[in-house]
């Protein structure tokens, strides 16, 4: 017989809540404590369930109302076997998703990995991203199948064949905010049916560490992992930054640290002052990389000496000492852009021995010559310059979108949607750049088939991302790439950036910027920053079968 109620707290019984308390009020608006919400928990930061362990349904209908902020993710659990083996229906949301009227939809497995792997994640069409406003949602899951109404206009549908066994419903939740998001007036249409008994107690593992745990610890901290470097001997070196308060203004200053692991990432250093300690404004750090030839380097950026205002100096002892630092001379600034950026990657090296920077800009529109078939309505445009002599002299800049031409086939100068550049060298003279949009639903990608030297014509990726990692090709071929949604997602290529999988959400944290390197065959180091402005975290992480698994 079909059973129809309220996926209600009440009094909590039956019920298990994992990383905080749940609550509702008299109109059935059900979310996390406001002062639980912003907790770590042993899984993914941040991530909160509420699972109904008093019966088990396989088909299902449930309507719901929601609720969304930016940086936030909420939906329904779907067939749990326990708090580490669930289906769930979620609705991921960040801050740029929402400003550019995009809203998206998932349909995502976590299992006894701790991952959260994606089945289907899809922009839904005519359906508001704006915030504070509830929105109805009509779930049906039929054997293998899921179809769900959202508003009036938005459909999602999705399928797995591997979906399994009846299980228990639940409710999840994640977001930076304290207030301003959950579900209510949950209301289940479900015929109960036999399955396993609840396995209590099982949650999902620990996959993240805390690799410098003993920063000063006088005041707040805040740390950042900035670079990666590994040397020949398997000596690791992490750069990161600390900022003693949690301020994002573009006044915000950090100091810098150095700290070594000789075991692959699993145990590290004391940390060291990085050069003379001074502060630096945090969203301009100084960059290290090991350059094709093999030498340590570090490009210090200085915004307020001018447009680039890049100095470049060498150690010749691992990062303990450095050269004084030289100007870097990439020739002109590209037109219209007034100050040039260094985003999360900041160099390549190529198969053929060249070293590419990557960078970007503000563009000013108010010229001309500027065509109106250049997309966008806030506009940036990414460039890169290359050096054929280890990193002493550079070529000028070069647009990623150094391809587009305008109807009458005159040349354009480049697509006005794109930001930060994440690449990697396919080994063969290729090489695969995603660039962070500022509007399009998609990340934009770009190639060079002469080893960064020209680029283009842009093209919508793959998939969406923001704040994403350095793009990682591992000595096997397997490609790795950290972004923003859902949550914290790591993608992989198999046949060098051709196709990709669907995701493989790892952590909670939004901010994916950080820094990925392969310290052993096939095992990659992930150092990247936390959510709620505290420690950073690392994970390693291997690819076996086709498929991210914990290292």
């Amino acid at each position: 017989m079909t059973a129809r109620f309220p996926l209600a707290i009440g009094d909590g019984r039956d019920w298990l809540f994992t990383n905080g308390e749940w609550i509702e009020d008299g109109d059935g608006h059900t979310t996390v404590d406001p002062a639980q919400v912003r907790r770590d928990g042993s899984g993914m930061q941040g991530h909160h369930l509420a699972l109904h362990t008093g019966g088990a349904y396989a088909d299902v209908r449930v309507r719901f109302e929601f609720m969304l902020r930016g940086h936030t993710d909420l939906g329904i659990v779907l067939r749990a076997q326990d708090a580490s083996s669930f289906y769930l229906l979620h609705f991921p949301c960040c801050g740029q998703a929402r400003r550019a009227q995009h809203f998206w939809a998932a349909f995502s497995r976590m299992d006894e990995s701790g991952y959260l792997r994606c089945i289907k994640l899809e922009m839904i069409r005519r359906v508001p991203s704006n915030i504070g406003r509830w929105m109805a949602a009509d779930l049906a899951l039929t054997g293998d199948r899921i179809r769900v109404q959202i508003d009036e206009h938005g459909v999602f549908e999705a399928e797995d064949d591997a979906i399994g066994e009846p299980g228990r419903l639940g409710l999840f939740l994640h977001s930076i905010y304290n207030e301003g998001h959950g579900l209510r007036r949950v209301e289940v249409e479900a015929e109960p049916a036999p399955s396993s008994p609840w396995r209590d107690g099982v949650i999902a593992g620990t996959n993240w560490r805390h690799p410098v745990p003993t920063e000063e610890t006088q005041g707040r901290i805040w740390q950042h992992p900035i670079d990666l470097v590994r040397f020949d001997d398997g000596e690791v070196l992490l750069h990161y930054q600390i900022q003693r308060d949690c301020s994002q203004d573009e006044s915000a200053q950090a100091e810098h640290r150095l700290v070594r692991s000789s075991d692959r990432g699993r145990t590290w250093s004391e940390p060291e002052v990085l050069a003379d300690g001074g502060l630096t404004v945090t969203w301009s750090p100084p960059r290290l990389h090991l350059t094709p030839a093999g030498r340590l380097v570090a490009l210090i950026s200085e915004p307020e000496t001018g447009a680039t205002g890049w100095r470049l100096c060498d150690s010749k002892d691992r990062g303990r000492s450095w050269s004084v630092p030289e100007a870097i001379d990439s020739g002109p600034v590209p037109a219209h852009i007034s100050q040039v950026y260094i985003g999360p990657q900041a160099f390549l090296n190529t198969a053929d021995g060249a070293l590419v920077l990557m960078a970007y800009g503000s563009h000013d529109l108010a010229h001309d010559d500027v065509s109106s078939v250049q997309w966008g309505a806030q506009h940036w445009q990414a460039f890169s310059s290359r050096s054929t002599d280890d990193g002493r002299a550079w070529s000028p800049f070069v647009n990623f979108d150094n391809s587009a031409r305008d109807p009458d086939s005159d040349q354009l100068h480049g697509n006005l949607d794109v930001t930060e550049v994440s690449a990697a060298d396919m080994g063969d003279g290729r090489v695969m750049a995603l660039l962070r949009p500022m509007y399009s639903p998609w990340m934009w990608e770009s190639w060079s088939h002469d080893g960064g030297a020209t680029w283009g014509p842009c093209v919508r990726g793959p998939f969406p991302g923001y704040a994403l990692s350095n793009m990682l090709r591992t000595g096997s071929g397997a490609v790795l790439v950290a972004g923003r949604l859902p949550s914290m997602c790591v993608r992989c290529s198999f046949d060098d950036g051709r196709t990709w999988d669907t995701g493989t959400v790892i952590d909670g944290s939004i901010w994916c910027m950080g820094c990925m390197g392969e310290v052993e065959p096939d095992l990659v180091l992930y150092c990247y920053w936390d959510c709620y402005e505290g420690l950073m975290r690392s994970q390693l992480l291997t690819v076996r079968s086709g498929q991210l698994e914990p290292g």
